[in-house]
């Protein structure tokens, strides 16, 4: 998890005075529209707003669902969020008395935190509008913002308040490092990740027999004959037959964002139902690469500072291996009806070493997985040969 950026406002404790709380006659939806107001029309556009006059139970819901804040935490508050790739959201909350306000920062902080690990890797530029979101707090009011222009809302926000107001050091989120640096992988263990037999569909591949393959594999390796014969060249070498297959798995596969497909995992998912989550993208190239005889190993790991489940795979050319991730490489957003072939978007994780990965939020048993230090078979290496 890349650090969420927190702006925490408190109480200015004036010398030889009682703290002066700050105080407001506005609402929660006056704050939350002169909040809105203050961002460019997209913003707005784009957010499903929640409030006790339009939809109480609704509101009730969403902040019980997505903050962990139950009813009788707050007294007032309005929210707007939005749907699919886009992260843009808005809430202003007014606690009710007794709440402790240190604890509901925390709801909200490890709501963002899950925020950006929902984007991380698949869609950049929302996780980039989370890394930066917002998170005020003025008295009993807290103000989460997700927008593009953070000191805009902030300035907006504080305006409607009288009383002194100090800004406190920006919180980081703590991630735990060994001895060389790297982040420490603890596996998530929040998704099933099961690793696909390969055997079964390979055997029958090179020996023409099907008898023995189940329908699901039976219909896998239909589909892996008809990319191979569409895509693979006799005189192709083996890493522009990775790169031929990576292309086809990230123009005809979607990511399944809900994972709530039953075959998300296996490459089922990704050949015939046409979406997968990283697993099945993993678990699909390294069949290909099986296929072709080009040794490959797939990694289950994680991301987000290891709170996330992930998996990518590690090929071996001329000796030296090298770090695919297809899953990040087909990200969301913009670039979903981009075609892969010379779109370096679509190639940033493709045939690089293990320290970009480590460098990239990309988290594994390190001293369990080879290394990969392979420079010379990279997308632009690849792209010069043409």
């Amino acid at each position: 998890m890349k650090r969420v950026t927190l702006l925490l406002l408190s109480l200015l404790l004036l010398a030889g005075c009682a703290p002066k709380e700050p105080t407001t006659d506005a609402s929660a939806i006056d704050l939350g529209g002169v909040v809105a107001e203050s961002q460019p029309e997209e913003f707005s556009n784009g957010l499903t707003p929640l409030s006790s006059e339009l939809d109480p139970e609704g509101l009730e819901a969403y902040l019980t669902a997505a903050y962990g804040l139950d009813r009788e935490d707050w007294v007032d508050a309005v929210a707007a969020y939005s749907e699919g790739l886009q992260a843009y959201e808005l809430a202003v909350i007014q606690l009710a008395d007794g709440v402790d306000a240190g604890s509901a920062e925390e709801l909200l902080l490890a709501y963002l935190e899950g925020r950006q690990a929902d984007f991380t890797g698949y869609a950049p530029d929302q996780a980039a509008l989370v890394e930066d979101a917002l998170l005020l707090r003025q008295g009993r009011w807290l103000l989460l913002a997700i927008c593009p222009d953070p000191e805009a809302a902030k300035d907006a926000f504080l305006i409607r308040f009288d009383g002194d107001t100090t800004q406190t050091a920006a919180r980081p989120y703590t991630v735990e490092r060994d001895s060389r640096g790297y982040v420490v992988f603890d596996p998530p263990n929040e998704e099933e990740m099961p690793l696909y037999d390969t055997a079964p569909v390979v055997e029958a591949y090179r020996t023409g027999d099907t008898s023995a393959l189940s329908e699901e594999d039976a219909a896998i390796l239909e589909i892996c004959r008809q990319v191979l014969e569409a895509e693979i060249d006799n005189d192709m070498s083996p890493a522009e037959q990775e790169l031929a297959v990576h292309d086809w798995i990230i123009d005809h596969a979607a990511y399944d964002e809900t994972h709530s497909s039953p075959n998300r995992s296996h490459p089922y998912g990704l050949l015939v139902e046409g979406q997968a989550i990283c697993m099945g993208y993993a678990n699909t190239f390294q069949l290909f690469m099986d296929l072709l005889d080009i040794p490959c190993v797939t990694v289950i790991g994680a991301s987000s500072d290891s709170r996330q489940d992930h998996a990518w795979n590690l090929v071996q050319l001329d000796g030296d291996w090298y770090a695919v991730d297809t899953t990040w490489d087909d990200p969301l957003g913009g670039f979903v009806d981009v075609p892969a072939a010379n779109e370096s978007g679509h190639h940033t994780y493709f045939n690089v070493t293990s320290d970009f990965l480590r460098q990239t939020d990309h988290q594994w048993d390190y001293d369990a997985v080879q290394e990969a230090e392979g420079t010379c078979w990279t997308w632009r290496h690849l792209t010069r040969r043409r």
